[in-house]
């Protein structure tokens, strides 16, 4: 995608995870992805996952531990997506999480 000078594009995205707890107690929880592209930078999008997905594949490069078992590896894991989510925030790239009330 080629912007004009001076555009820039906006990615949002948002999870809404509904849980029921052990007690029936049920909870909403958000997740919440809002982030405009500085024209000077990369785009939105490819910070959002380009940027990611260079990040983790540098982390794999470097044996970070948490990368270093073999086979499929999936971000679910504490121990897996906390250092790719600390490398992305510096970036610009932060989900913001609620409780709904």
């Amino acid at each position: 995608m080629t912007f004009k000078p001076g555009e820039r594009d906006l990615v949002m995205l948002q999870h809404k995870f509904v849980v029921e707890w052990n007690d029936q107690k049920t909870e909403t929880f958000t997740s919440t992805l809002e982030l405009l592209s500085n024209p000077q930078r990369y785009s939105g999008m490819s910070l959002a996952v380009g940027v990611t997905c260079g990040i983790a594949t540098q982390l794999l490069l470097d044996r970070h531990p948490a990368l270093s078992k073999p086979g499929v590896l999936a971000p679910y894991k504490k121990e897996i997506c906390e250092p790719i989510r600390a490398l992305v925030e510096k970036e610009g790239v932060k989900m913001v999480e609620q409780k709904a009330e």
